[in-house]
C-alpha cells in the first residue's frame, strides 16, 4: 500500500494534512522534543489522531499499550517515586501502605 493510501485508511489524513500537523509542532515529537515526528499517533479506541511522534516514543506508548496510568507509573519509577515491596523474610514482602 502506497503511503498516502496507509495515511488515508489508517489516519483520514492526507499528506498534506500530515506535513501541516507535523509543522504545527515544530518538525519533532511531541513527547520527546528532540527526534523528527514521523509516525502519526492515534488513539486505538477512538481513532482520534493525537500527533506526530517519533519512532522510540511511538513505540514506548505502543508497549505501555497507550495506557495513561502505566505511563505515569513509569514515570514515577523513572524519578525514583515508586512504590516498592519491603523484603522482611525470605519471600515475605511488606507492601507500602
Amino acid at each position: 500500500m502506497a503511503p498516502a493510501e496507509h495515511l488515508r485508511r489508517s489516519y483520514g489524513l492526507n499528506e498534506a494534512e500530515r506535513d501541516e500537523l507535523i509543522a504545527s509542532q515544530g518538525g519533532v515529537c511531541c513527547i520527546c522534543q528532540s527526534a523528527p515526528a514521523v509516525h502519526v499517533d492515534h488513539c486505538h479506541k477512538t481513532g482520534r489522531v493525537r500527533g506526530v511522534l517519533c519512532f522510540n516514543c511511538n513505540s514506548a506508548i505502543g508497549l505501555l499499550r497507550d495506557n495513561p496510568e502505566t505511563i505515569n507509573r513509569a514515570a514515577d519509577y523513572l524519578e525514583g517515586n515508586a512504590w516498592k515491596p519491603t523484603l522482611v523474610a525470605p519471600g515475605v514482602y511488606r507492601l507500602p501502605s
